[in-house]
Order: structure tokens, then C-alpha cells, then sequence
């Protein structure tokens, strides 16, 4: 019976291996696209900022959004949904939708931005290899993250998305990792930014109204 089985298992040992190769290939064909697609959203924006940079102008920019509010707001609510493929902060979109948007607006539209982006990364981290990026470039970070998340997940989720000079992608590919729950991950990641959000929206634009003379 043993020689039977030793047999089998070595009749269909190279076909486990050539399955192994396939999932493997698949794989980094995942991420190969995720790659793609992060590197040609970053390459059309930078290309669409040197070639035009006079579009890119603050009351330029202002005087075209105020006329076509909605399909502004529209269009900042996906690049900012986006961002989460970039591992941007999000901090310079907030301080650009400033200079362009009225802050109630920018407010809600940044305000409903933040969950759609923490999804993103939430169910994609693992499949682009975020993980790798995270471990390779924040590892003491995500050590002492994934400890303070198995004490206290919704307090820690929404006091580091708080936080202005660490990336929230961060918190919310931990929580990915460990299985806290999706709605639990973005009602703290909402806590967190939509705090500080506020602050740099409503203060900002206020002392931006001064400098750049925004009415």
C-alpha cells in the first residue's frame, strides 16, 4: 500500500509543481497590473502638469471648477479615491481642493473620499505586494501597529489617522492583514481623518483666503 502511494505521489508531483508555477505566474501578473496602472495614473498627471502647467494655476483652476462645481467635485472625488493605488498622502490633494472648491463641499466630497480609498487599500493591499512596501520601508512601525491594534483596534485606527506625518494607508493594510473588520477599519479611518481633514479645510482655507485673495 505504501509503495502504491509513494507511486502516486510521484506521478503527480510534477503536475502540483506545474500548478504552483501557474498560481505563482498569475500572481505576478496581479501585481504587474496594479503596477501598470499606478505608474500610468502618476506618469498622465505629471505628464498633464509640465506640458499644461497653466491649467494647474490656483485661480485658473478656481474659475473653471466654480462654473462646473459638481463635475469638479466629481472629478476629486476619483483622483482622490485613487490615491490609494499611489500611497500618497493625502494631505497635498486636501490643500489643492482648497484652493479650488467652496470648504462645505470639499468637506463631504473629501469626507466620503477617505472610505472609498481606505477600501482600495484594504482589499487590494496584499495583491499589488503593499505589504512588501510596508514592511520593507515602515517595518518598526508595523510591529508596534500590530501590537497596539490586538489592545484597543477602534481607538488606535482613528488616533493614527489623525496623525498629519504618517500615511493612513498604513493603518488601514495592518487592519487588512490582522482581519479587523472592513467597517470597522474605515469608521476609525474616517474618525481620524475626517478630524484633522476639517482643520486643514476650514483653517486652511481661511488662511489661504488671505494670502491668494480667494473670495
Amino acid at each position: 500500500m505504501l509503495i502504491v502511494y509513494s507511486q502516486w505521489i510521484d506521478q503527480n508531483r510534477y503536475n502540483w509543481a506545474k500548478s504552483f508555477q501557474v498560481i505563482n505566474k498569475n500572481s505576478e501578473s496581479i501585481n504587474f497590473v496594479g503596477l501598470a496602472f499606478w505608474l500610468g495614473i502618476i506618469g498622465i498627471s505629471l505628464s498633464l502638469y509640465f506640458l499644461y502647467p497653466e491649467l494647474f494655476a490656483p485661480q485658473q483652476l478656481r474659475n473653471l471648477f466654480s462654473e462646473n462645481l459638481v463635475p469638479g467635485l466629481s472629478l476629486y472625488f476619483l483622483v482622490s479615491t485613487l490615491r490609494g493605488f499611489t500611497l500618497i498622502p493625502s494631505t497635498p490633494f486636501v490643500f489643492a481642493g482648497i484652493l479650488i472648491f467652496p470648504p462645505w463641499p470639499l468637506f463631504i466630497v473629501n469626507f466620503i473620499a477617505v472610505y472609498t480609498s481606505s477600501a482600495i487599500v484594504y482589499y487590494i493591499a496584499r495583491a499589488i505586494k503593499f505589504d512588501r512596501y510596508f514592511h520593507e520601508k515602515y517595518p518598526q512601525k508595523i510591529e508596534k501597529l500590530t501590537q497596539l491594534l490586538r489592545k484597543k483596534e477602534l481607538p488606535v485606527i482613528s488616533i493614527w489617522g489623525f496623525l498629519p506625518m504618517v500615511p493612513t494607508d498604513m493603518i488601514v493594510y495592518v487592519c487588512s492583514i490582522l482581519r479587523i473588520s472592513v467597517l470597522k477599519t474605515l469608521i476609525g479611518t474616517s474618525i481620524g481623518e475626517g478630524a484633522i481633514c476639517a482643520i486643514y479645510i476650514f483653517g486652511g482655507y481661511y488662511t489661504l483666503s488671505s494670502i491668494f485673495n480667494i473670495a
